[in-house]
């Protein structure tokens, strides 16, 4: 396995844990926010190191705003296998 597909296969991964905690609408992108460039695609809202992540989310306007970034802080942490920062980049009302 080349070092580009393990390193697609782990984000693809973390993406994946990221977006099945409830509450979470999706990956937050736009300027200054952290993008992953991988062979043929750039994944926004993401980028995992060695030693420590950062994934950027945009989350459901609700109570408990906090732990449900708590949950994804111990899902993407999980899935990366390193501490994840997580970072809230923007909360919507969903009807």
């Amino acid at each position: 396995m080349s070092t580009a597909s393990s390193a697609a296969e782990r984000v693809d991964r973390v993406v994946e844990a990221v977006t099945a905690v409830d509450g979470v609408i999706g990956l937050h992108f736009g300027p200054g926010v952290p993008e992953t460039h991988l062979p043929g695609r750039t994944v926004r809202g993401i980028r995992l190191g060695a030693d420590r992540g950062q994934v950027h989310v945009v989350l459901e306007l609700r109570a408990g705003l906090l732990d449900t970034a708590d949950r994804v802080r111990d899902a993407a942490s999980t899935a990366a296998r390193v501490p994840v920062d997580v970072v809230v980049g923007d909360v919507t009302a969903v009807p």
